[in-house]
């Protein structure tokens, strides 16, 4: 500033200066969604999954049939044909550079179809069969991959979890439940489902089952009525989903989706905690990657619009929330700071970098007790846009533009 007094050319310089920093500015968002793949229509079965920069996408409006993979930025890495032109896919994951995925006929008679479970190494380009299901109506409709394990959720009604090792070629059937398992996601030793309590009370609870020990722990809280039976697991960390309202339920099973509490627990220390609480929004199901949480916020549920959702992404070392993007389905995956999401009209992916935060809430209190409690939150202003700065660049040289027009006009 000092520079700017003395100058000769300071004072049209620091007017405008001023000037260009009353003039309100639109604030710039900072996120970047890229497009990864935008085919067929609301109708069409779609599945998409992120790992590593690298995303596994398949549309059964595709034709032929086939599962791209491409890189996070959009640029397309490879196509995985299926069998024949009539296959159909029922599950899909990647992980660790390999491409998993449950294949049937659509023209044999679901009493006598198989399904076929396949590898796909995306270094070597090879493709192996790691599981075929055997018997009536029997299905593989989720798999979860990580390292050595793959975990393939199947059977009749979607009820029994098989664990497949890679490095022995072996699968055996690890958990049946006496209904449906709900979600399923592993992370190195451990693996998380959700379904029906298994003492045959109302309500549904969270399992995670530990591959080296055999360990089945149930978590104590989840066991409720309320439970929905969806989360996810990363590390020594487990989130998951209740309703926040007591719900409406049918046998037990919560049939209100109008409200939602996301719930934490460190498995190591056993201690739990709210991370958000809405008891206006809809039912909402969230993912963790390392120690951020994320999860999509809409304002009500609406049939005819499913687009209608906010990225919600919750950093637990910091305690602080940010809105990432908006006009979201819902979430597909997320790994390592980028969220894979979809929008329904059209069916199309999308990968949100966390960079790109809009705005941010910082938790003043987090309760962890065993019992859902709301989280206190305090608002702090989103970051300023960098569109300011670059104005005043511009604005510093229009001053210099001015003062020299004005001192060559004073020459003449």
């Amino acid at each position: 500033m000092k520079f700017a007094m003395k100058s000769s050319f300071g004072y049209p310089v620091l007017i405008t200066v001023i000037l260009s920093l009353l003039i309100p500015l639109p604030c710039i968002a900072g996120s970047s969604d890229i497009l990864i793949i935008k085919e067929g229509s609301q109708m069409d079965w779609a599945d998409a999954h992120i790992d590593n920069g690298l995303v596994a996408a398949y549309v059964s409006s595709t034709r032929p049939p086939a599962i791209k993979v491409y890189h996070a930025e959009g640029r397309i890495v490879t196509e995985i044909p299926l069998s024949r032109e009539v296959m159909k896919l029922d599950a899909l994951e990647i992980s660790d550079g390999r491409v998993y995925y449950s294949e049937y006929n659509p023209e044999e008679p679901g009493y006598m179809r198989n399904e076929t479970v396949y590898e796909y190494d995306l270094a070597t380009q090879e493709k192996r069969i790691i599981y075929t299901t055997s018997g009536p109506q029997q299905k593989i409709t989720k798999i979860a991959a990580s390292g050595d394990n793959v975990v393939l959720l199947g059977g009749s009604n979607n009820q029994v979890l098989i664990l497949h090792t890679r490095s022995n070629g072996t699968s055996r059937q690890i958990f049946t439940s006496n209904n449906m398992i709900h979600g399923l996601a592993i992370d190195g030793d451990r693996i998380l489902w959700g379904c029906e309590r298994v003492d045959r009370e109302p309500g549904r609870e969270i399992h995670v089952y530990t591959i080296s020990t055999g360990v089945d722990y149930i978590i104590p809280e989840s066991k409720s009525v309320r439970t929905f039976g969806y989360g996810d697991i990363s590390g020594d960390n487990v989130v998951w989903v209740m309703t926040a309202k007591e719900p409406d339920s049918l046998n037990g099973v919560p049939v209100t989706v109008e409200s939602y509490n996301i719930r934490l627990m460190d498995l190591i220390s056993k201690k739990s905690s709210s991370i958000e609480i809405s008891e206006t929004a809809p039912m909402t199901d969230p993912h963790i990657s390392k120690n951020i949480i994320a999860w999509v916020k809409k304002p009500e549920i609406d049939y005819n619009n499913s687009d209608t959702g906010t990225i919600r992404i919750y950093d637990i070392g910091t305690g602080t929330f940010s809105d990432l993007t908006s006009e979201v389905a819902s979430i597909s995956d997320f790994n390592n700071g980028i969220v894979l999401w979809h929008k329904l009209k059209p069916m199309s992916f999308r990968v949100t970098f966390l960079s790109g935060n809009v705005s941010v809430t910082s938790s003043s209190t987090t309760h962890t007790d065993a019992s859902p409690e709301r989280t206190d939150t305090t608002s702090t202003p989103a970051p300023e846009s960098p569109a300011r700065a670059i104005i005043i660049v511009l604005a510093v040289l229009a001053g210099i533009v001015v003062h020299v027009t004005m001192k060559r006009k004073r020459g003449r």
